[in-house]
Formats: structure tokens, sequence, C-alpha cells
């Protein structure tokens, strides 16, 4: 568990994985993606689409 403040609200993170080295969560991340892990999949092509292609999501919106 790892708790952070920010003003008045507490964050309270209730997973091992932030307790992950950084190396650990890059080999973890890779290893999912290799896997094909849907969610990882998803969140992947969304930050692809805002950093690959930024003028064609604007004209979207």
């Amino acid at each position: 568990m790892k708790e952070y403040q920010v003003g008045n609200t507490k964050i309270v993170i209730h997973s091992d994985f932030v307790l992950l080295s950084e190396k650990e969560k890059k080999e973890w991340f890779e290893i999912e993606l290799q896997k094909g892990n849907p969610i990882l999949k998803e969140i992947e092509a969304a930050v692809n689409a805002c950093y690959l292609n930024p003028k064609s999501r604007a004209k979207n919106n």
C-alpha cells in the first residue's frame, strides 16, 4: 500500500505494483504486452493516438 496527499485529498493505492522498482515495472509491462494483455493494448492505442497523431485527434473533437 502507498499513500499520497494532494491538497485535501488522500490517495491510497492498494497494489503491490507500486512497490516494484522502475526496472521491474518496465519488465512487467513488456511481458504483459507480449502476452497480449487487452487492457494494456487499449492504453497503448490511446497513448499512441494522442502522441502520434494529435492533429487528427483535434479535428475529431
